[in-house]
């Protein structure tokens, strides 16, 4: 039998699991049988993102809602502004910042779905800290995901974010 979620809907700043989990989780593989992850963030001035990493097994994408958006891709560089979108397709190492002044409104997934697991792992790991993270503890949260392949964006000394 193909079991599946009943259709539902969330109201703004709702996630249908993990709550307190960054991102806010939209949906995810138990409610689109595996096929996709969707989640929403909205990143502080000045923050960096995850390490540069790659993902063996998982695309992922990013929109920009509002504000303007850091991301790497390889060894190139875009700014991206509202309404741009970003393809990381997996085995391309990628990361982001948001290096404006601005929190920055984004949505994202991942296909296929899954990846709700490590990024709940993570943020009760994070929520815990007292000072700076343990990178080897990070990357222990995400084999099957993730593998780190390089640092996060210096969102401090990027220079600010806008269009390009």
């Amino acid at each position: 039998m193909d079991q599946h979620a009943a259709p539902y809907v969330l109201a703004a700043g709702q996630a249908r699991s993990h709550p307190g989990t960054s991102p806010v989780i939209k949906t995810g593989a138990a409610d689109t049988r595996g096929l996709v992850t969707f989640c929403e963030e909205v990143a502080e001035p000045r923050t960096p993102g995850a390490p540069l990493h790659v993902h063996d097994h998982d695309d992922e994408f990013v929109y920009v809602i509002d504000a303007y958006l850091l991301v790497q891709l390889g060894e190139e560089r875009h700014d991206l502004g509202p309404g741009c979108f970003a393809w990381l397709p997996r085995q391309v190492p990628h990361t982001f910042a948001n290096v404006s002044d601005s929190p920055v409104h984004i949505v994202g997934g991942a296909a296929p779905g899954g990846i709700e697991e490590a990024f709940a792992a993570q943020s009760a790991y994070l929520a815990q800290l007292q000072g700076q993270p343990d990178m080897e503890r990070i990357a222990a949260i995400w084999p099957g995901h993730a593998r780190a392949v390089g640092p996060p964006i210096e969102a401090d000394a990027a220079p600010v974010a806008s269009p390009t």
